[in-house]
């Protein structure tokens, strides 16, 4: 008699089923840690280098300049994931990572009570509750740089195999694909949702560098449960007759392999309508999205609201706005075939951000205090992210089905097709996020200067705070609707609301009049490779 869990699952067999499990665990504590790591540090980045009377004047190019940088190291870092897991187990490579990552995060608990570190106490500026830069530790915010740095590294790394693993896991199947991608969405979202809200708790009572106490004990679970998840080898054959080579030998190689990739990827992503509208419906979707957890919660906190710590509580309403959309891929898994509509409805509710600059004023010049703010925002991210994490939920089990076709026939010797695609996406995600944080950083940097310059008037400060975003929240995040929005039209038989298959393998080709079919697309691929 068939178990509520095989009812659940049905089709997976048990070592499938364990696999998830401890794969999901791992997921659970490696987001509650994030959510507190990440928090922490980039409250930490955004208080330190505003109270710093020799960086407050560029604080927020400053801030897109680290951001842009720790993006780039998570391309370094995503350089050793494709010839990492073509020789080792990937489970093994992601503890490998999460653990280092650890580590980094010990180094700011033990260098903020070495500099006299406090915990965190509160002033009053401008009628605002703002924490009290006496407190912080006496360390220049420059020593942020490389830590920062190293942790985008570790990040990278653990990100991108967070997007592959799952063929590893559950193979091609495509049903098992997005079950199992909906399945630890969920969960990764119910630990990023109570993360972020704790985050803020522990950032607002214990202070920035403190609250990461939590962040180690939580990456080494993480480590321990990814350790059990089993993995196929890959290609033992011609790891044997692989050359040995040095340290540089082999870093310049995996730089080579790196970027080979990319092009491999570029290739692919630009052979066919399946794939080319992935740039703006995946990448630039995931722009957007970052940016709003990463951009626009720290820098209206801060320069509006007063403490970079509010932005923990509206990214909290966004996970827990990514777990519904996750949950409503789960129920509609059958009903709605494609990532189409999902990605749609993502792009129409960057629209609602304009209510943040609109209602911000009205609401904080009447009243309302920073922190209810923050949790009216919290909800109306809420909404936003849900439609993205539809949208990414299912795309990522669209790549992985699509690609399902050439994983035997290695495309460079080293770097799989699934591979090849997902970094030339994730390599176009980090520069043009790179781009938007800096360029950004030194428009907000103008209007911040003026609030700080504000004595004593509250309203005032408020309505110059808000200015920008009227720009960034509202104006540029509607290009980016109607960007995103269209590029869901370029695939074959997407003019419906709701596609049956945007496969060139299952629809007719418009020239022949025939059906394409997955043989013909291998040889596309092959063509590809030559």
């Amino acid at each position: 008699m068939p178990t509520t869990i095989d009812k659940l699952f049905p089709g997976f067999t048990q070592e499938q089923k364990r696999n998830l499990l401890f794969y999901t665990i791992g997921i659970m504590c490696y987001k509650l840690g994030l959510e507190s790591a990440l928090g922490a540090v980039k409250t930490m980045m955004t208080e330190r280098f505003n109270s710093n009377p020799a960086t407050s004047a560029n604080a927020f190019t400053t801030l897109g300049l680290l951001e842009g940088l720790n993006q780039l190291m998570q391309s370094l870092g995503s350089i050793a994931v494709a010839p990492l897991i073509f020789r080792f187990k990937t489970p093994q490579v992601l503890s490998a990572a999460i653990s280092f990552f650890a580590a980094i995060s010990v180094v700011f608990l033990v260098l903020e009570p070495a500099t006299g570190g406090k915990l965190v106490a509160y002033i009053t500026k401008n009628g605002k509750e703002v924490p009290d830069p006496s407190t912080y530790g006496n360390w220049s915010p420059y020593i942020i740089f490389p830590l920062f740095l190293l942790i985008g590294g570790a990040y990278g790394i653990v990100e991108l195999i967070r997007r592959v693993i799952p063929r590893d896991i559950v193979g091609g199947d495509v049903g098992k694909l997005k079950k199992m991608d909906a399945t630890v969405h969920i969960w990764y979202e119910v630990a990023g949702t109570g993360g972020a809200f704790f985050s803020a708790f522990m950032i607002q009572k214990l202070g920035h560098v403190y609250a990461m106490c939590v962040v180690p004990p939580l990456f080494i679970a993480a480590a321990f449960s990814w350790y059990q998840v089993s993995s196929p080898e890959r290609n033992l054959a011609k790891l044997k007759d692989a050359p040995k080579r040095s340290a540089a030998g082999a870093m310049g190689h995996y730089i080579a392999v790196y970027f080979s990739s990319i092009v491999t990827g570029a290739r692919i992503i630009f052979s066919s309508r399946r794939f080319i509208w992935l740039i703006p419906g995946y990448t630039l979707g995931l722009v957007f999205h970052r940016y709003l957890e990463n951009g626009i919660a720290p820098n209206f906190s801060k320069i509006v609201l007063g403490d970079a710590s509010y932005a923990q509580i509206m990214n909290g309403g966004s996970n827990f706005g990514e777990l519904v959309g996750a949950l409503t891929v789960f129920i509609f898994n059958t009903q709605i075939k494609t990532p189409i509509p999902w990605v749609r409805w993502d792009a129409l509710v960057l629209n609602l951000l304009w209510l943040v600059p609109c209602l911000g004023y009205q609401f904080l010049s009447t009243g309302t205090s920073p922190q209810t703010f923050a949790w009216m925002v919290a909800g109306l991210f809420m909404f936003i992210s849900m439609g993205w994490a539809a949208g990414d939920v299912s795309l990522a089990a669209y790549v992985q089905s699509q690609l399902e076709h050439n994983e035997e026939e290695e495309l460079t010797g080293e770097v799989s097709p699934l591979g090849a695609v997902m970094a030339f996406l994730y390599s176009s995600y980090i520069v043009l996020y790179f781009g938007l944080n800096f360029g950004l950083g030194k428009y907000l940097d103008l209007y911040a200067n003026r609030v700080k310059a504000i004595k004593n008037d509250k309203n005032l400060a408020y309505q110059t705070g808000i200015e920008p975003f009227y720009m960034i929240a509202g104006v540029m995040f509607s290009v980016g609707c109607v960007i995103i929005f269209a590029g869901t039209f370029i695939p074959k038989g997407s003019f419906a609301i709701n596609p049956e298959i945007i496969s060139d393998d299952d629809v007719l080709d418009a020239e022949t009049g025939k059906q394409n079919t997955g043989v013909e697309f291998a040889q596309d691929i092959s063509d590809v490779k030559k």
